[in-house]
């Protein structure tokens, strides 16, 4: 019901979604805080709900919401999910849709970290809708420099930091979902890179053909073969 609602609407005065991609340990937390920071008005994050354990220093409400799998299952059940994934047959993520719907309505830009599967099935879901969807995926320099910064989170046990490293082999060939790669470098250069492509998103209210892509990389702007 609340999908059919936005149907035949002008797209004029809804909020854009802008779905961040990418392998665990890239940055994709950490550039999304900067662009929240400095667009406050325009830009708000949905807040991912997991049945995970916080991990040191996250607070409930505000960098993820914590639930049992139990309550997790019964939001399934009441479609309260724009989309969920099961990560490494462990934990339940999900992007709770009233949150999104809420700020399209409002003509507020949303920002979610999702995965390349989570991205398709945004897209799926929105594919009728007069709204426009911008993606990114932050590719990561190699895997040595993903397993290092994984390893400097100092979150993951051996186990967990090797599915992460085969999860993010995976991930990688799927980048081409997205509209967007950018090349992370350090935490500056991803920040300029993120701004840029979303100043750019703000001159625009059609939806993209998935056939047009770019790579970009601190200070320019390629067609992605």
């Amino acid at each position: 019901m609340m999908i059919e609602s936005f149907q035949n609407t002008c797209v004029v005065d809804f909020g854009k979604v802008f779905m961040i991609s990418g392998p665990a340990g890239v940055g994709k937390s950490t550039v999304s805080c900067r662009l929240l920071e400095h667009y406050p008005r325009q830009l708000k994050k949905i807040i991912t709900i997991t049945t995970r354990a916080p991990r040191l220093g996250e607070v409930n409400g505000v960098d993820y919401c914590f639930i049992d799998e139990a309550t997790f299952l019964k939001y399934i059940a009441e479609d309260k999910f724009l989309e969920y994934t099961n990560v490494h047959r462990k934990y339940f993520y999900g992007t709770p849709i009233a949150s999104v719907f809420s700020n399209i309505r409002h003509g507020v830009d949303s920002l979610l970290v999702v995965d390349v599967q989570g991205v398709m099935n945004i897209r799926k879901r929105f594919q009728r809708l007069p709204i426009r969807m911008v993606s990114i995926f932050m590719m990561p320099e190699n895997l040595n420099v993903l397993e290092d910064r994984l390893r400097m989170r100092g979150s993951e046990s051996p186990d967990d930091l090797a599915q992460r490293l085969k999860s993010a082999e995976h991930e990688i060939k799927f980048a081409n979902n997205c509209d967007y790669i950018v090349l992370s470098g350090s935490r500056e250069e991803d920040f300029i890179s993120m701004e840029t492509i979303y100043k750019m998103e703000q001159t625009t209210q059609e939806q993209a053909p998935l056939a047009l892509k770019f790579t970009y990389n601190v200070g320019q702007l390629m067609p992605h073969r």
